[in-house]
């Protein structure tokens, strides 16, 4: 998926795997932070 980021939906026991809204957000963060920072611009899924 993003390098690795989230090489998978499922986070740390006992926690459910991660939403589509938890996903939306992540893209989200990371495109803001590309604005400054061009390690963080990962291509588009």
């Amino acid at each position: 998926m993003r390098r690795g980021l989230m090489s998978s939906a499922a986070q740390r026991k006992p926690a459910a795997p991660m939403s589509a809204t938890a996903r939306a957000e992540i893209e989200h963060l990371l495109g803001r932070l590309a604005r400054h920072d061009p390690r963080a611009a990962l291509p588009a899924l």
